[in-house]
């Protein structure tokens, strides 16, 4: 009898891992799908309605369409949506970003502080490096963190480094296209071997973005996107792998245009 009641419970959450009508997904990309269009907002919640969001990003552009800053709010204990951090990105007379410049809110008071700094450098017009440095107080000083060097071929960003401060390799990412889109993500230790990587397949207005460790096939997490007619990124949400827990969702992010 017991083994019976446990069958029982069990079998809604597995009626709900069916996949039923679910659509079939498949390494074919089948939109332009395009994850940089300029979206005013982006909303994080913790529900799919997004009724009540606990983190937003509002996106400033200037009439060229060049982003100049995001503004970030945050809900506080009280329900409040408070703004708390904001990033400026400065442009050269090319078009070219040069400065990425972020600034916290002071604990004590309305106004605002540098936190941390990205500078850009080109090579032949082609985005080479971006060097981070953060500002600290007492005394006050300006300390390089680390950089991204990146790779480029045909106009395609192939791969990126990222270094520590004492400009040594943390770990290294590689991208592989097909038709022009995004399908997989490849990440690589300080001595070039593979430990993640992230395998994207798609269904008609959906894509599903897989994160597996690497030697297995097993799948740690899975994020969902969706898309609109004209292949601009509109929702994200992030799965859970553990069967038991399928149709739970840990959160959801919305694109606003």
């Amino acid at each position: 009898m017991k083994k019976n009641l446990y069958l029982l419970l069990f079998i809604p959450i597995w009626l709900a891992c069916k996949p039923g009508d679910a659509p079939e997904f498949g390494v074919e990309p089948e939109l332009a799908y395009n994850d940089e269009a300029m979206f005013s907002k982006k909303t994080s919640c913790s529900d799919a309605a997004c009724n009540d969001p606990f983190n937003e990003e509002v996106y400033v552009y200037n009439p060229s369409g060049k982003l100049t800053r995001i503004n970030y709010y945050s809900r506080t204990e009280i329900g409040k949506m408070d703004y708390f951090n904001y990033t400026d990105f400065i442009y050269n007379t090319s078009g070219q970003l040069t400065k990425k410049i972020s600034y916290n809110k002071i604990s004590q008071g309305t106004g605002f502080e540098l936190s941390n700094e990205s500078e850009f450098e080109y090579k032949n017009g082609v985005l080479e490096s971006e060097k981070m440095f953060s500002t600290f107080k007492n005394p006050e000083r300006r300390v390089p963190t680390g950089q991204i060097v990146y790779e480029f071929k045909n106009g395609r960003k192939t791969g990126q480094t990222w270094y520590d401060m004492q400009n040594k390799v943390s770990y290294r990412i590689g991208y592989t296209y097909k038709n022009d889109v995004l399908t997989r993500e490849t990440y690589y230790d300080p001595s070039g071997k593979e430990f993640r990587s992230f395998e994207h397949k798609f269904a008609g207005k959906l894509r599903q973005i897989g994160e597996y460790i690497a030697g297995t096939r097993e799948q740690v997490a899975l994020i969902e996107k969706g898309y609109d007619e004209k292949g601009r990124l509109i929702t994200q949400m992030t799965k859970v792998s553990n069967p038991l827990l399928c149709a739970m969702a840990p959160g959801m992010i919305r694109y606003s245009y």
